[in-house]
């Protein structure tokens, strides 16, 4: 089965993040804001002379620095403990609260209704409409002009006690406190429906590019095509905030749009058929390269299934046209539901979503191309020689004959070429099987491949080193099996097992002259691994990286043994991939060489323990 990669959410993540760093930035200013409050209190009494509070503002100064000091740390300790964007925004309307509060006292303290610190509660509604939710935006801004207007109406009152800045007096003059209060009011609205606007708009690009960037890192990290189209549709739903969305391609005769990705939309709209664009026109229209929003659709005539997009709840789409090398490949589409407007820019965007999948189909096509020619390939090279071995067999049976003397007695010389020619034959047979094994590994199947089961790696060890025991000792090597009491199974095919280990360790054997070969089995958590070392000749560095290339054979292997066919490794490497795992190699030349091979533990169906061991 093919792993599907963790989903990744990089809009949610780039927007909690930009509100972090937000919250810090605001932090920040208001270390220079309480300290420039303390700075004009003191302008403002000692340079200027006017006749204000001093020892109230500059109370208000330090509760500002002061407060400041715990929103620091509890910003710290957020970042400690959550990651939850609710939790922040809270953050966000609790030190909103606490300015707009100090702000209301220090415009009581500076001359309320004439104080001329109003103006900055303008900065403080465009830092509220950029960080807070845009739904309650206005909400939080009527707040400011309640505040201002409850200072002034307690000073018009008597409640609070005026603080004169200027003459003549204007607090206690009703109409003007009301005009400055209205002009205040609509400052502050208007500045907040501009803020919210531009935030808006940068917000939905931000989340596009975000989509975009995610599709065009997916699309170029997996060639599981329905994997980056469901990507797709799913990045398009969520920036552009759409009700659903939907990847038609061209089938095989290119007359009928299939679905082949949907995203928020019922199964029983996904399941409404192919499109015909002969029937719906404005598919035609896509399919010629243009993109088109179709703001009223249940309605349009060029629509093939309106009663099905009534029945969705869909008002309105936006198609763009998938275009490849050879023109339009498809359609992909983005719905709207009841209240949904698209945007012009909208279109920039599936437009880019549409050329990602494009780059995806062909990225797909291509590669299923190259697959099918190896496919084919190997198919060839695996009939070839199957149709040799035979013939092989019965030259070798011939010649083995010929020098038993079963065709008459043959002199010296003539016993000599035939055990040339027989050596040069066995040569050829393991060249035919190395190439059948190849081309086994490369295809899906092989002649004689067995359903996968669990494969005793403790067994398999065993009877290998049973099986070059008596070589090792014949070449005078020290031939060390280590495996553990706990039974380690591989989850696959036992002969491919074996074709490893056969392989590995007779290479060990071939290339080692004096010293030792080991051959280890260990559990390494969830993986068996399985180390074949050697005191060897080793493997020259500008070799290893070629080592497990088809037909090739390092240059001291072949001053060693002329013969060979350079196959052995390429098939191992093969067969592992084939069992999941995977193949590594440490050597130094004239020192020896180690291979470690790392197999997946077999587990239960259920996912529960390990899976207990077969026979064989």
């Amino acid at each position: 089965m093919k792993r599907v990669p963790p989903r990744p959410l990089p809009a949610e993540t780039t927007a909690l993040q930009e509100l972090v760093n937000s919250l810090g930035w605001l932090i920040t200013l208001r270390w220079f804001a309480g300290c420039a409050v303390l700075a004009a209190s003191f302008a403002a009494a000692r340079l200027l002379h006017l006749d204000v509070p001093e020892r109230w503002l500059y109370a208000v100064g330090l509760a500002i620095l002061v407060y400041n000091v715990g929103l620091l740390g509890g910003l710290h300790w957020l970042q400690e403990v959550t990651r939850s964007r609710v939790v922040y925004e809270w953050f966000a309307r609790y030190q909103i609260a606490l300015d707009w509060a100090a702000m209301a006292v220090l415009i009581h303290f500076s001359g309320g209704i004439e104080s001329p610190v109003i103006i900055f509660y303008l900065f403080h509604i465009t830092i509220a409409s950029l960080l807070l939710p845009h739904d309650r935006g206005f909400l939080y801004v009527t707040l400011a002009p309640v505040l201002v207007g409850s200072v002034a109406l307690l000073e018009y009152r008597g409640f609070l006690p005026h603080v004169r800045l200027f003459d003549p007096l204007a607090y206690d003059h009703l109409e003007w406190a009301a005009a400055v209060l209205f002009s205040f009011a609509c400052a502050a609205y208007a500045m907040a429906y501009f803020s919210m606007a531009i935030s808006r708009r940068l917000r939905r690009r931000e989340t596009e590019l975000a989509g975009l960037y995610q599709s065009a890192r997916l699309t170029s990290s997996t060639l599981d095509l329905q994997l980056v189209l469901n990507r797709l549709t799913e990045a398009t739903v969520t920036a552009l905030g759409c009700r659903g969305a939907s990847i038609r391609l061209l089938d095989k005769t290119g007359s009928h749009l299939e679905m082949a990705s949907t995203h928020g939309l019922s199964d029983a709209y996904v399941g409404i058929g192919p499109i015909d664009p002969g029937r719906a026109l404005i598919d035609r229209e896509v399919l010629s390269g243009v993109t088109v929003l179709v703001e009223d659709a249940p309605n349009d005539p060029r629509i093939q299934y309106p009663d099905a997009m009534r029945r969705e709840g869909l008002r309105s789409e936006l198609c763009a046209p998938i275009l490849g090398k050879r023109g339009a490949i498809g359609v992909i589409r983005a719905y709207g539901g009841e209240g949904h407007r698209f945007a012009k820019e909208d279109a920039s965007f599936l437009k880019a979503m549409a050329a990602q999948g494009a780059v995806a189909i062909e990225n797909a096509e291509a590669y299923q191309l190259l697959e099918n020619l190896d496919h084919d390939k190997s198919r060839f090279v695996r009939t070839v020689t199957h149709e040799l071995r035979a013939p092989v067999q019965v030259a070798e049976n011939l010649l083995a004959v010929l020098r038993e003397g079963y065709a008459g007695q043959l002199s010296s010389k003539q016993d000599e070429l035939v055990g040339r020619a027989s050596q040069r034959i066995r040569f050829l047979e393991t060249l035919v099987n190395d190439l059948l094994d190849l081309a086994a590994g490369k295809a899906q199947t092989s002649f004689d491949r067995r359903e996968p089961s669990p494969v005793s790696l403790n067994t398999a060890l065993s009877e290998i080193h049973q099986r070059y025991e008596t070589t090792a000792t014949a070449k005078g090597l020290s031939f060390q099996l280590d495996c553990p009491a706990e039974p380690l199974c591989a989850w696959g095919d036992r002969g491919d097992v074996d074709r490893v280990l056969t392989n590995l360790v007779s290479n060990a054997l071939k290339y080692t002259r004096r010293g030792e070969v080991r051959l280890r089995l260990e559990r390494d958590e969830d993986h068996a691994r399985i180390v074949v070392a050697d005191t060897g000749i080793g493997i020259p560095d500008e070799a290893q990286p070629h080592l497990f290339e088809e037909f090739y054979r390092a240059s001291n292997a072949k001053a060693l043994e002329e013969e060979g066919t350079g196959l052995g490794l390429a098939i191992v490497r093969d067969l592992v991939s084939r069992l999941d795992g995977r193949i590594t190699v440490e050597s130094v030349e004239k020192e020896g060489t180690t291979f470690t091979v790392t197999l997946p533990l077999a587990r239960q169906a259920s996912g529960g323990g390990l899976a207990p061991c077969g026979g064989a």
